[in-house]
């Protein structure tokens, strides 16, 4: 990744990384199996889970 630095306020400096154009191109994505997928309605019921846990322990 290539770094951009924007330097005209000495206070404020940032730093921001542009993608390499080479290694955006050699990624290639990835599928997870249909067997790992879970529904909305599992996601959300955990979800649901974790929020009343969290807070019961108030």
């Amino acid at each position: 990744m290539d770094t951009i630095e924007c330097t005209t306020n000495p206070i404020a400096k940032v730093s921001i990384h542009a993608p390499s154009p080479s290694r955006d191109a050699n990624e290639k994505m990835t599928e997870t199996p249909e067997s790992e997928l879970m529904t909305v309605e599992e996601y959300f019921g955990i979800l649901r889970k974790r929020v009343n846990e969290y807070y019961d322990n108030l």
